[in-house]
Protein backbone atom coordinates (compact mmCIF):
# COMPACT_ATOMS: atom_id res chain seq x y z
CA UNK A 1 0.00 0.00 0.00
CA UNK A 2 1.43 3.35 -1.06
CA UNK A 3 1.48 6.34 1.26
CA UNK A 4 0.06 8.63 -1.47
CA UNK A 5 -1.75 7.10 -4.44
CA UNK A 6 -1.89 8.42 -8.04
CA UNK A 7 -4.96 10.58 -7.24
CA UNK A 8 -3.08 12.39 -4.43
CA UNK A 9 -4.93 10.72 -1.58
CA UNK A 10 -3.24 9.77 1.66
CA UNK A 11 -3.53 5.97 2.20
CA UNK A 12 -5.98 5.99 -0.72
CA UNK A 13 -8.73 7.57 1.42
CA UNK A 14 -7.91 11.21 2.36
CA UNK A 15 -7.16 13.93 -0.15
CA UNK A 16 -3.87 15.57 0.86
CA UNK A 17 -5.06 19.13 0.10
CA UNK A 18 -8.22 18.62 2.20
CA UNK A 19 -6.09 17.32 5.08
CA UNK A 20 -3.84 20.39 4.95
CA UNK A 21 -6.86 22.73 4.96
CA UNK A 22 -8.36 20.95 7.98
CA UNK A 23 -5.02 21.11 9.85
CA UNK A 24 -4.72 24.83 9.06
CA UNK A 25 -8.22 25.52 10.40
CA UNK A 26 -7.48 23.55 13.59
CA UNK A 27 -4.21 25.47 14.07
CA UNK A 28 -5.96 28.84 13.65
CA UNK A 29 -8.69 27.86 16.12
CA UNK A 30 -6.08 26.67 18.62
CA UNK A 31 -4.19 29.97 18.29
CA UNK A 32 -7.37 31.99 18.88
CA UNK A 33 -8.29 29.95 21.96
CA UNK A 34 -4.73 30.22 23.28
CA UNK A 35 -4.68 33.99 22.76
CA UNK A 36 -8.05 34.59 24.44
CA UNK A 37 -7.70 32.02 27.22
CA UNK A 38 -4.00 32.61 27.80
CA UNK A 39 -4.37 36.35 28.43
CA UNK A 40 -7.08 35.75 31.04
CA UNK A 41 -4.95 33.10 32.75
CA UNK A 42 -1.92 35.39 32.77
CA UNK A 43 -4.00 38.23 34.23
CA UNK A 44 -5.29 35.94 36.98
CA UNK A 45 -1.78 34.79 37.89
CA UNK A 46 -0.24 38.26 37.71
CA UNK A 47 -2.71 39.74 40.19
CA UNK A 48 -2.87 43.46 40.71
CA UNK A 49 -0.18 46.08 40.65
CA UNK A 50 1.25 47.11 44.02
CA UNK A 51 3.14 50.22 45.08
CA UNK A 52 6.74 49.40 45.97
CA UNK A 53 9.15 51.78 47.66
CA UNK A 54 12.68 50.43 47.80
CA UNK A 55 16.17 51.70 48.51
CA UNK A 56 19.20 50.67 46.52
CA UNK A 57 22.58 50.92 48.27
CA UNK A 58 25.80 51.56 46.35
CA UNK A 59 29.10 51.19 48.23
CA UNK A 60 32.37 52.91 47.39
CA UNK A 61 31.02 55.52 44.97
CA UNK A 62 33.12 58.53 44.02
CA UNK A 63 31.77 61.85 45.32
CA UNK A 64 31.38 63.19 41.77
CA UNK A 65 29.08 60.34 40.78
CA UNK A 66 27.11 60.75 44.02
CA UNK A 67 26.63 64.46 43.28
CA UNK A 68 25.42 63.65 39.79
CA UNK A 69 23.02 61.07 41.23
CA UNK A 70 21.33 63.88 43.17
CA UNK A 71 20.31 65.44 39.84
CA UNK A 72 18.33 62.28 39.03
CA UNK A 73 15.58 62.86 41.63
CA UNK A 74 12.13 62.71 39.95
CA UNK A 75 13.61 60.95 36.90
CA UNK A 76 11.93 57.84 35.50
CA UNK A 77 13.86 54.58 35.37
CA UNK A 78 14.46 52.85 32.06
CA UNK A 79 15.09 49.29 30.96
CA UNK A 80 15.98 48.26 27.42
CA UNK A 81 15.56 51.89 26.31
CA UNK A 82 11.96 51.93 27.55
CA UNK A 83 10.61 53.85 30.52
CA UNK A 84 9.20 51.75 33.33
CA UNK A 85 6.74 52.74 36.05
CA UNK A 86 9.42 53.74 38.57
CA UNK A 87 10.70 57.15 39.73
CA UNK A 88 13.69 58.13 41.87
CA UNK A 89 12.31 59.95 44.92
CA UNK A 90 15.36 60.48 47.12
CA UNK A 91 19.16 60.38 46.99
CA UNK A 92 21.36 60.54 50.09
CA UNK A 93 24.98 59.81 50.95
CA UNK A 94 27.06 58.70 53.92
CA UNK A 95 30.85 58.80 54.27
CA UNK A 96 32.55 55.59 53.13
CA UNK A 97 36.27 56.20 52.57
CA UNK A 98 37.44 59.68 53.57
CA UNK A 99 40.92 59.14 52.14
CA UNK A 100 39.62 58.64 48.61
CA UNK A 101 36.59 60.88 49.04
CA UNK A 102 34.22 58.02 48.31
CA UNK A 103 30.73 57.74 49.76
CA UNK A 104 27.99 55.20 50.29
CA UNK A 105 25.04 56.19 48.11
CA UNK A 106 21.38 55.41 48.82
CA UNK A 107 18.75 55.93 46.12
CA UNK A 108 15.07 55.50 46.94
CA UNK A 109 12.66 54.49 44.19
CA UNK A 110 8.86 54.50 44.11
CA UNK A 111 7.46 52.09 41.56
CA UNK A 112 4.52 50.06 40.38
CA UNK A 113 5.39 46.41 41.07
CA UNK A 114 3.72 43.23 39.92
CA UNK A 115 3.73 40.00 41.90
CA UNK A 116 4.50 37.10 39.57
CA UNK A 117 6.15 33.78 40.24
CA UNK A 118 6.36 34.47 44.00
CA UNK A 119 8.47 37.58 43.50
CA UNK A 120 7.85 41.29 43.03
CA UNK A 121 9.01 42.76 39.74
CA UNK A 122 9.51 46.32 38.61
CA UNK A 123 9.73 46.17 34.86
CA UNK A 124 11.67 43.00 34.11
CA UNK A 125 13.84 43.14 37.26
CA UNK A 126 13.12 41.26 40.47
CA UNK A 127 12.90 43.43 43.58
CA UNK A 128 13.80 41.95 46.97
CA UNK A 129 16.12 42.92 49.82
CA UNK A 130 19.70 41.75 49.26
CA UNK A 131 19.19 41.33 45.51
CA UNK A 132 21.51 42.98 43.00
CA UNK A 133 19.70 45.76 41.13
CA UNK A 134 20.67 47.81 38.09
CA UNK A 135 19.33 51.32 38.56
CA UNK A 136 19.23 53.14 35.25
CA UNK A 137 17.79 56.42 33.98
CA UNK A 138 18.33 57.92 30.55
CA UNK A 139 21.48 59.63 31.89
CA UNK A 140 22.74 57.47 34.75
CA UNK A 141 23.42 53.83 35.61
CA UNK A 142 24.79 52.05 38.68
CA UNK A 143 24.54 48.53 40.08
CA UNK A 144 23.85 48.11 43.78
CA UNK A 145 21.99 46.00 46.34
CA UNK A 146 18.43 46.56 47.49
CA UNK A 147 18.64 47.39 51.20
CA UNK A 148 14.98 48.17 52.00
CA UNK A 149 11.61 47.29 50.48
CA UNK A 150 8.06 48.26 51.38
CA UNK A 151 5.11 47.05 49.31
CA UNK A 152 1.57 48.40 49.75
CA UNK A 153 -1.69 48.09 47.86
CA UNK A 154 -0.97 51.56 46.59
Amino acid sequence: MKLIDEKGRLFGKINLIDLLVVLLIVAVLAAVVWKLGGSRAAAAVAGTEKKAVYTVEFEDVSADIAEYAKTQVDKTLVNDSKQIAAVITDVRTEPYDNELGHVRLYITVEASASFTGNVYKVGPQEVRVGYEYILKTSEFELTGLISALEVTDG
